[in-house]
């Protein structure tokens, strides 16, 4: 049987939650990054790369911005603008080559999603409060 070295092309964090190295720590980081893009601009989508398996994978914030069109600057949708890319291990910034390089899912999560991710990881697993 051979084995998946890609994720699928519109996974998102909450399908790949199970295989995350250190879920908690991954979530709390990109969530940071999330509130800086939001404060600025209002709003942000995470989505992640999607070429190969990591542990840890490369993420990219999106940001609104009504002038965008695709494939300007890497904009998959028209309305929304790259805020940055992260390396999932080191959470160090992508340059644009490597943005631009990298093979993004064609699904995002907002801030709600994430923040209800992070939470649920954080709630007590036997049911208690």
């Amino acid at each position: 049987m051979a084995r998946i070295k890609h994720y699928p092309p519109d996974a998102t964090i909450a399908d790949v939650m199970e295989s995350l190295e250190d879920a908690e720590g991954y979530l709390r980081q990109v969530l940071v990054t999330m509130r800086m893009c939001q404060k600025h601009y209002g709003d942000a989508w995470v989505r992640i790369g999607v070429t190969g398996k990591a542990a840890a994978p490369s993420y990219r914030i999106d940001r609104p911005d009504a002038s965008a069109t695709p494939p300007e600057d890497g904009a998959t949708e028209a309305g929304v603008a790259i805020f940055g890319a992260y390396g999932g291990r080191s959470h160090d910034r992508f340059t644009k080559v490597n943005t631009a390089e990298t093979r993004w899912s064609s699904r995002s999560l907002g801030m709600a999603e994430m923040l209800a991710l992070h939470d649920n990881l954080r709630r007590p697993k036997d049911g208690t409060a």
